[in-house]
């Protein structure tokens, strides 16, 4: 198949797997909140972060190599894919066991990371234990053959395990549904997790094995030693991509944990989960593109590339732009129609006893719609390798960041952390890495993606006030009310973002290439070949 038909699959697979897991991740975490409340919630969000933070001893391995794999893969060359893979499945087998050593290390400094680590004898749990079995589940993706799924992600095939894994996170939303409901055990409901973890891995092995059996070849070649630094070099750099992606995204909470408690921490967890689980979907939808647009850099094809580029900046725009303005204008009457009143955050009380007004809501639509821009940026850095340009930009987020939450998330709570993580994305991301990925690796100015995107963030603003406006005058209230409200939200920027930009190049090939798609697929379509390009 073409580079855009596997696009196209990968697109429409990821779109039914978000979809469920969205929905199986609000129906779990509504029973969640019912039965264990929100100091549980509190919890899993620490201990989670946590192991985000150690995850990174994988080194940007994954990257590297898929890298590596692009033109192997598009050149047929078996030989050099099992020679890459051998040397991936040795690292990831160590990362691993660094991983596990890292976190066992970490457990007599467990009572500094949570505030409200004492309240959890009162809660009948085990804090070790706890932490011991979050940090099983993520060492065991790592022991048990994680490494093929990124080679089927290059092979631009990962529908095929998107499929495979609705059946598992069915079964596993399931599971922890009966447990929660019949034992109330936070204990059980880990197992459970940890038990599908296992297996939705073996089941990627054995699909990734059965279409590749070669893979299964033992050689005793191995690559030379000049090309393993040279990958361990990559991979220098794109640890500090790791950890700067890392505190950004993850260490807000630790902080907040640290410097407000697990309630507060609950109370922002049910922002987090609906913010992640949009930003999934979404993300998905841009990921399912990174394969077909890896291979069509490898063949040197810059004129292509660069309107590849432009079409899915703008695709990831309009997407995260609908999100966000969903978000700004809509969070808050979710939060309260889904999980309670209680659960949503309008002001914060300062050590000082001031009250601070929070527009929560609003700040989380910003952020999203940075991070979308930032997360497009990832894609490019990596199948263009421009993160080889870019060592110091990621140590100036973490500083920025880092400096900013320790400063506000006293002042003005959690506002204070999604304040960070603008100003960190905006002034360091959004700045630097257009000029290295189009100076670089595309081979021409990036002046015009700068003004694109000023124009882009002008539209999507103008939509955004005019969905609160048009919200704020419906005056039906529950579900139904909400259910209008979003229609708006959707509709207006969804309609308005396209029509403003219908004549320029990008907005025709993004169009041409879904036509196609949809006539060869749909019933009575034309069936032609795709897009120039593929």
């Amino acid at each position: 198949m073409t580079r855009s038909q596997n696009s196209f699959f990968n697109m429409v697979t990821s779109i039914g797997s978000s979809i469920l897991l969205i929905v199986l991740s609000f129906i779990t975490r509504t029973v969640f909140i019912r039965t264990l409340g929100t100091d549980y919630l509190g919890l899993e969000g620490v201990f989670s972060n946590i192991l985000t933070v150690l995850s990174l001893a994988n080194l940007g391995f994954d990257t590297a190599i898929a890298y590596k794999l692009y033109r192997p893969i598009e050149e047929g060359d078996r030989r050099r894919i099992q020679l890459l893979m051998k040397l991936y499945r040795q690292v990831y087998l160590v990362v691993g066991f660094v991983i596990a050593g890292l976190g066992l290390c970490l457990i007599p400094f467990l009572p500094y990371l949570a505030k409200d680590y004492d309240r959890l004898a009162q809660l009948g749990l085990n804090g070790v234990l706890i932490f011991l079995l979050y940090l099983f589940n993520t060492v065991s993706s790592y022991w048990f053959f994680a490494y093929k799924n990124a080679f089927v992600k290059a092979t631009q095939k990962s529908y095929i395990l998107t499929v495979a894994g609705y059946v598992i996170a069915l079964c596993n939303s399931a599971c922890q549904i009966l447990v929660l409901i019949f034992t109330h055990d936070f204990v059980l409901y880990l197992l459970t997790q940890i038990g599908f973890t296992v297996l939705q891995n073996l089941l990627n092995a054995i699909i990734c094995d059965r279409r590749h059996p070669y893979l299964r070849e033992k050689t005793d070649e191995r690559i030379s030693r000049q090309e393993v630094r040279s990958i361990f070099k990559d991979c220098s750099v794109l640890l500090l991509h790791l950890v700067s992606g890392t505190v950004i995204n993850s260490s807000d909470i630790l902080v907040l944990s640290a410097m407000a408690g697990l309630e507060t921490v609950g109370l922002y967890s049910q922002y987090l989960l609906v913010k992640n689980q949009i930003s999934s979907l979404l993300a998905k939808l841009v990921n399912s593109l990174q394969a077909s647009l890896g291979s069509l850099y490898s063949t040197g094809n810059l004129e292509w590339s660069r309107l590849a580029f432009r079409a899915v900046n703008f695709f990831t725009v309009w997407l995260f732009g609908v999100g966000a303005i969903g978000m700004a204008v809509l969070m808050d009457e979710f939060i309260r129609l889904w999980a309670g009143p209680q659960f949503v955050v309008t002001n914060w009380t300062t050590a000082a006893g001031v009250t601070v007004r929070t527009p929560l809501a609003v700040l989380i639509g910003v952020e999203f719609y940075i991070a979308g821009q930032g997360h497009y940026l990832m894609i490019f850095r990596e199948v263009t390798a421009a993160f080889r340009y870019l060592r110091l930009r990621p140590l100036a987020s973490i500083a920025v960041n880092l400096i900013l939450s320790i400063l506000l998330v006293p002042k003005i709570g959690i506002a204070g952390c999604v304040v960070s993580t603008i100003i960190a994305h905006q002034f360091t991301y959004l700045l630097v890495d257009p000029w290295v990925i189009w100076r670089r690796a595309l081979q021409t100015s990036p002046w015009g993606y700068y003004l694109r995107n000023i124009l882009y963030r002008l539209v999507m603003a103008a939509a955004g006030v005019l969905c609160w406006w048009l919200c704020a005058r419906i005056a039906t209230g529950g579900v139904a009310g909400f259910i209008l409200r979003g229609c708006v939200c959707a509709l207006v920027p969804g309609v308005l973002f396209p029509l403003c930009f219908c004549r320029t190049q990008e907005f025709r090939f993004f169009t041409r290439t879904a036509r196609e798609l949809l006539g060869r697929y749909m019933p009575g379509g034309a069936g032609k070949g795709g897009a120039h390009g593929d």
